[in-house]
C-alpha cells in the first residue's frame, strides 16, 4: 500500500482492528512511502477495513484478503479473461515478458471460449502462473500484480475453490436445529393455489452439482457440465455421509417441480459446475454462468433466472463483471440473479474480520472498494437477490442460526428441513441457504411471467418484488438477518 507521507518506524497498521506486522517501508518517488505488511492467516477473506497511523498522519481504506481456498494449488494460479480479438499467442508473449506463462486448461488448449455473443462472456478464460524458469516463486498477491502490469486492462482474479451450501468452501454442514419442523415450501410461502401464474415460459438456470431428470421436472436441452468426464449435467452425485443426497437436484425441485416447486411451470437449465464433494472451481463457475448468459442470448423468447447456491468469502472480479453485465447492461433483457447468503454465520467468531459470502455480497448497500482505481471498484449490483434461511420452530419462523447476515441480505425463505427430492426420487429434508435461494428463484420466475407484457429490468423486478412479496412482520430479527422479510406470495399474481 502507498502512503502520501514519508513514513518512519512509528507507523502502525490495523486490519479490522487487529494490529499488523509491518515488514518494510519503501521510499516513493513522489515523496510518500510504500508499505509492506503481513496479514495473519486467521482472517476471513474479502474486503476488510485497513487503517494506518503515524502521529497526526493517517490513511484508511479497504484491503481484500484472499480466502484459504485460493491456496490449494502448489503455486498460485490466476484466471485471466482475454478480450475478443487478442490471440493466445499474443497474450502468451505478453506474459513471457513478465516472467509468467499460460497454463493449459486441457492438453493443447490454452484458453476456453465462454460462449457469449457480447459482453465479458464473449471473451476467453485462461490460467496464468509463474514461469518456472523465471525468478523465485511468487506469492498470490505478487502474481496478480505481475499479471496486471503485464496485461493492463484485462480482468484478472486468483483461481480458487468456491463451494455449494451447505458444504461450502469451508466444509461446514450446518445441520438443522433439532427443534425445527419439516417445511413444505409451497405452503410456507403461501403460494396462491388458484393462481394462473406458474412460471411458464421462464427458464431457471441452476449452476450446481447437476440435476437428475426426475418426473415432475421440465429440463431444458442445452445444459452443460464443466466438471465431469464424460460431461453429463443430468448426473448429480453430491454425497453426504456416504449417501448420495444430491444438491442441484434438490434445488431444482424446490424451484420448479410439479409438486414441490414454487414455479411448477418453469423449465430448468442444468449447469454442472460443482463436483460430488460440493467443490466448485472458480473456473467452472465462471464457465457455468457464461453458459447461462449465452443460452439467454440464443433463446430470446425465454426469460431466464440465474440460481446460484454456492459461494466463498473471497470476491471474484471476473464473476462480478459477468454478473454486472447480465444484470445491469442488458436492460429489459437482463437476467435476475438469486444467490444463497451462506451458512457460516454461527462460525463468524472463529476468524478475524468481517465475514462475507460472494456472490451474494455483491448486493448490499455499500459496494466494495477493492481497487484503488475508481473505475474498477465494485459498485452494488441491482437485481441480485441475496437469500437467507429460516426454520420452523414449533410453528414460528425464525432466521436460522447459520444463515449469513449483513446489509447484503435481501430476504429470507425456508431453509431448514425443507422437503425436496434426492436424485433417487426420495423425499428428504434439506438444510442451508442453498435451498432457500431456489425457492426465491421460483418466485422470481412467477413475477417474470406475470410481467411478460411489460418486461422489467432486473433492478425494477427486485424493487417491486421486495416491496410486495416480503413480510418483515413475520420475523423478530433485525434487518441484517432477515433483509426485507420472509418471502410471502399472498400478494403474488
Amino acid at each position: 500500500m502507498s502512503l502520501p507521507w514519508r513514513a518512519g518506524s512509528s507507523l502502525s497498521a490495523r486490519l479490522a482492528g487487529v494490529p499488523l506486522e509491518i515488514l518494510r517501508l519503501e521510499p516513493d518517488p513522489a515523496g510518500g512511502s510504500g508499505v509492506v505488511f503481513k496479514v495473519p492467516d486467521n482472517f476471513w477473506g474479502g474486503p476488510q477495513a485497513l487503517e494506518l497511523r503515524e502521529g497526526e498522519n493517517q490513511a484508511s481504506g479497504s484491503l481484500t484478503v484472499l480466502g484459504q481456498t485460493v491456496f490449494e494449488q502448489p503455486e498460485p494460479e490466476a484466471l485471466a479473461l482475454i478480450r475478443p480479438g487478442v490471440s493466445d499467442v499474443h497474450f502468451a508473449q505478453t506474459l513471457a515478458g513478465a516472467g509468467l506463462r499460460l497454463v493449459p486448461i486441457a492438453p493443447g488448449v490454452n484458453s476456453v471460449s465462454l460462449g457469449g455473443a457480447s459482453g465479458p462472456c464473449a471473451g476467453r478464460l485462461a490460467r496464468v502462473a509463474r514461469d518456472p524458469a523465471g525468478p523465485a516463486p511468487l506469492a498470490a498477491g505478487a502474481l496478480l500484480e505481475h499479471l496486471e502490469r503485464a496485461a493492463g486492462g484485462l480482468v484478472v482474479d486468483l483461481d480458487g475453490v468456491l463451494g455449494i451450501d451447505p458444504i461450502t468452501g469451508y466444509d461446514v454442514d450446518p445441520g438443522p436445529d433439532p427443534s425445527t419442523r419439516p417445511i413444505n415450501a409451497r405452503s410456507a410461502v403461501k403460494l396462491r393455489p388458484g393462481s394462473n401464474f406458474t412460471g411458464a415460459g421462464i427458464t431457471i438456470a441452476v449452476v450446481d452439482t447437476g440435476v437428475k431428470n426426475l418426473s415432475g421436472l421440465t429440463l431444458k436441452s442445452g445444459g452443460a457440465d464443466f466438471v465431469g468426464t464424460p460431461p453429463n449435467p443430468l448426473q448429480d452425485e453430491y454425497t453426504q455421509g456416504g449417501v448420495v443426497v444430491g444438491h442441484g437436484t434438490a434445488a431444482a425441485v424446490l424451484a420448479a417441480h410439479a409438486t414441490y416447486g414454487i414455479a411448477p411451470g418453469a423449465g430448468i437449465l442444468p449447469i454442472k459446475s460443482c463436483d460430488k464433494d460440493g467443490k466448485c472451481r472458480l473456473e467452472a463457475v465462471i464457465r457455468g454462468i457464461c453458459h447461462a448468459v449465452a443460452y439467454a442470448e440464443q433463446h430470446p423468447q425465454e426469460r431466464l433466472v440465474l440460481s446460484l447456491s454456492l459461494g466463498s468469502d473471497t470476491p471474484s472480479e471476473i464473476v462480478y463483471i459477468i454478473l454486472k453485465d447480465a444484470l445491469m447492461r442488458r436492460k429489459a433483457n437482463g437476467i435476475p440473479v438469486v444467490a444463497a447468503a451462506g451458512n457460516q454465520w454461527a462460525l463468524r467468531s472463529s476468524k478475524r474480520g468481517v465475514l462475507h459470502h460472494f456472490p451474494a455480497s455483491f448486493g448490499g448497500n455499500r459496494g466494495l472498494s477493492v481497487r484503488r482505481e475508481p473505475e474498477r471498484s465494485m459498485t452494488v449490483l441491482k437485481g441480485l437477490f441475496s437469500v437467507g434461511a429460516v426454520g420452523d420452530y414449533s410453528g414460528t419462523f425464525r432466521v436460522s442460526a447459520f444463515s449469513g447476515q449483513g446489509d447484503f441480505v435481501d430476504l429470507v425463505a425456508p431453509g431448514e428441513r425443507v422437503l425436496s427430492l434426492s436424485p433417487a426420487g426420495s423425499e428428504l429434508g434439506y438444510t442451508g441457504t442453498s435451498f432457500a435461494a431456489p425457492i426465491v428463484s421460483g418466485a422470481v420466475a412467477i413475477i417474470q411471467q406475470a410481467s411478460a407484457w411489460v418486461p422489467l429490468t432486473p433492478e425494477a423486478l427486485e424493487a417491486a418484488f421486495l416491496a410486495n412479496l416480503t413480510d418483515p412482520a413475520a420475523l423478530s430479527e433485525p434487518e441484517e438477518a432477515r433483509g426485507q422479510g420472509l418471502l410471502d406470495m399472498t400478494r403474488g399474481p
